[in-house]
């Protein structure tokens, strides 16, 4: 909506107001001269009749009508009147104007009516006879108690009209010079009142605009000068304040932007009013894509969704996990926190959300879980087998040579499985110690002379499978390690591909550059391959793909682990390629200079 200048809304309503009194002035005393004159005028008929009437009426008694209209003649051409004798039947007698002969009956005329009752009154209409306006006045004319007629006086009253004109001319040639001076004047007293409070308005943009060091002028009258001298206050204070907030805005976004926890804010109706960078990070979503959206809409999970919903209906704050796992399977766990805050009114202004990543945590714990679930029953299955079969000797089977013997290698078999999953165990736990409290120990050797001991290492087994193990590595390519844990490295995954390998296959063991400053060892077999699903998780403890074929061709499980730790303590990094029905390439990138940092292990 457009509002109007100040000026534009005291001018014109001046100028109306004083145009409007002027015309109401003008009507009411044109209207007030004209009533005078006619009064005036009925005064001077009633006293014209007055005059006629005892001629008139010695006339009428003599009934000598000739006469009577001689008179009426006479009479009324020497007072410049018209009048008229009538009986009270309303025939008309004499009449200085016309003959009486051709005028109607008068007997409804309202001055001869109300001069018949006693009441005389002027009358003022449209004379049909001399067709023009006339003022009519009528008396009785009265011998004793009897009425013998009626005497009527009439003058035209258009002189009236005429004069008034020319007054009323006059009057509004005076109004229309009075009302140009009151426009004058009432233009000067709008601008002197609209132009300091125009000149307020121009400061209250200026302070709108952060230009709080251009005063107001405190001059005028005493109300504009009151109001000029608060808005300077207002202006300092305001000054004053923005100063204060923007300072603790600027420093509460620094908090807000330096935390590594994600901080949401919404508004009563869920719509994301705020975000920090770490939540947008941790969602996943531009920062665009999620201001001025409702959660459900931005984000497109419904456990946010209704923690954000419980939190603004909530007095108190709340805490609980959010699974924002994806459809493709990706995890995705958060720990939330939600606060509701109240506006000014007291009413909910919306609500604070701050979420902390715990997807790793969570896959700790279900490793964890899982370790221990694995690493029991891994060490209850030979333990049960020693266990029964021990049992099964003592209550008698010794007796029996064959039967005792095969029991015996039975539990030999599965003492020697109990000793490798512990041994195993140890050497995982004892990487583990050395990753955290020193630094392993590189030297600078050939590839070539530790993937050398590792193919003669599982040459036997290689053999019994009729398996031929290929190497492809320069003799020159060179790289800080440790040559006996490298070593046991490629032999756990030299192992793994005969494992996993059909007999009379083969199986690639290849050295050399990657990238500028990488090294790519890779043991490539063309055995039973791994689903894509079990990738992820095939160097964890005891994960199995294939859990009853695994423990079929025997294996701790722990042979990929003791790989990924051995690799992460030469600060390298360990990835596997796999295709079902195909074979499977694990490859090992290792630094060709010293690593320097000591890295944690899994």
């Amino acid at each position: 909506m457009r509002h109007k200048r100040l000026i534009w809304q005291l001018y014109p309503s001046q100028l109306i107001i004083t145009i409007v009194a002027l015309l109401a002035a003008a009507g009411y005393g044109t209207y007030s001269l004209r009533a005078f004159q006619l009064t005036q005028t009925g005064v001077d008929l009633k006293a014209r009749a007055r005059l006629a009437q005892e001629n008139v009426l010695t006339l009428l008694a003599q009934n000598d009508l000739v006469a009577l209209r001689s008179f009426c003649t006479t009479a009324g051409k020497d007072s410049s009147t018209r009048l008229t004798v009538i009986t009270p039947t309303g025939v008309v007698l004499a009449d200085s104007d016309e003959d009486p002969g051709r005028m109607e009956n008068h007997g409804d005329r309202p001055e001869i009516i109300a001069a018949l009752s006693g009441r005389p009154a002027p009358s003022l209409r449209f004379s049909n006879t001399l067709q023009e306006k006339m003022m009519y006045f009528a008396i009785p004319l009265a011998q004793g108690s009897k009425t013998l007629g009626v005497l009527r006086t009439a003058i035209p009253v258009t002189f009236i009209d005429s004069v008034l004109k020319e007054i009323l001319l006059k009057i509004v040639w005076g109004c229309l010079i009075v009302a140009l001076l009151v426009a004058l004047a009432a233009w000067f007293i709008a601008q002197r009142i609209s132009r300091p409070l125009e000149e307020m308005r121009r400061g209250a943009e200026r302070f709108a605009n952060g230009a709080f060091t251009s005063k107001l002028r405190e001059e005028g009258a005493e109300e504009v000068a009151s109001l000029a001298r608060a808005m300077n206050t207002m202006a300092d204070q305001l000054d004053g304040r923005i100063k204060t907030i923007a300072r603790q805005h600027s420093q509460l976004q620094a908090v807000f932007s330096s935390m590594v926890e994600g901080v949401i804010t919404v508004d009563p109706e869920e719509r994301i009013l705020d975000i920090n960078q770490a939540g947008a990070k941790l969602l996943g979503i531009p920062l665009e894509k999620l201001r001025g959206r409702t959660t459900l809409v931005a984000v497109r999970n419904l456990a946010l969704q209704r923690f954000v919903s419980q939190t603004l209906a909530s007095a108190k704050p709340i805490e609980g996990e959010i699974d924002l796992t994806s459809r493709e399977g990706r995890e995705k766990y958060f720990y939330a926190h939600g606060t509701r805050f109240q506006d000014a009114a007291d009413m909910t202004g919306g609500a604070i959300i701050v979420i902390n990543d715990v997807t790793n945590l969570r896959r700790l714990e279900n490793m964890r879980r899982d370790f221990v679930a694995n690493v029991s029953h891994e060490l209850k299955t030979p333990i049960t087998s020693i266990e029964g079969f021990a049992e099964t000797l003592l209550d008698g089977a010794l007796d029996t040579p064959e039967d005792a013997r095969r029991f015996v290698e039975i539990i030999a078999k599965q003492s020697k499985r109990l000793h490798a999953i512990i041994e195993d165990l140890l050497a995982l736990s004892r990487l583990e110690q050395d990753q955290e409290q020193s630094e392993l120990l590189l030297t600078e050797e050939q590839i070539i002379n530790p993937l050398r001991r590792a193919i003669e290492t599982c040459g036997l087994k290689a053999a019994k499978k009729k398996i031929s193990i290929e190497l492809n590595a320069p003799d020159d390519l060179t790289a800080d390690l440790n040559s006996p844990l490298l070593e046991q490295a490629v032999t756990n995954l030299i192992v793994n591909a005969i494992k996993y390998s059909d007999e009379g296959n083969r199986v690639l063991v290849r050295a050399g550059q990657h990238g500028g400053e990488k090294i790519a060892i890779e043991v490539q077999d063309f055995g039973t391959g791994v689903a894509p699903q079990h990738l992820p998780r095939l160097f964890e403890r005891f994960y199995r793909s294939d859990a009853a074929r695994n423990r079929k061709l025997g294996g701790t499980g722990l042979g990929l682990a003791i790989v990924k730790h051995i690799v992460q303590a030469h600060g390298g990094e360990v990835g596997v390629q796999s295709e079902v029905g195909k074979g499977t390439t694990f490859t090992i990138l290792l630094n060709k200079e010293k690593h320097h940092e000591n890295t944690s292990g899994a």
